[in-house]
């Protein structure tokens, strides 16, 4: 992957992490590993354990891969969310990889998908540098 490529994610991510509620913003690639992202500061991760991290992320890339089995009948997924009781999980697809945000359970999950993916589109890279 360009590192243009992955210093934009890793923007996108970092603007996410701004967000007031929002604990962990990554880019997974299609195999479960993160490419740009992580936690948001001063936030303690509810699971310490890496390697249980790694495989949910791993999860994920598999559920989303499954699900886009059915992309021809459905439509394409524009995102999976998860609800639990001291999270919530939101999974965005975006090109061969996908947006994994954990945001605290009373954030609004739409209004989060919908900046995810502003902060998601492609960007000039001098747009990038000015922001």
């Amino acid at each position: 992957m360009e590192s243009n490529q992955v210093y934009q994610y890793d923007y996108a991510c970092n603007q996410m992490n701004q967000i007031n509620g929002i604990r962990f913003a990554a880019i997974i690639n299609n195999k479960g590993r993160k490419i740009a992202g992580g936690f948001s500061p001063n936030i303690t991760p509810l699971e310490k354990d890496q390697q249980k991290i790694e495989m949910l992320f791993m999860e994920m890339a598999l559920d989303l891969s499954m699900r886009k089995e059915f992309d021809n009948t459905l439509g394409s997924i524009n995102a999976i969310v998860s609800y639990r009781n001291k999270t919530n999980i939101i999974t965005i697809p975006h090109q061969d990889n996908f947006m994994l945000i954990s945001s605290e359970p009373e954030l609004e999950s739409s209004k989060i998908i919908l900046m995810a993916k502003k902060n998601l589109k492609p960007m000039k890279i001098m747009e990038v540098i000015s922001c």
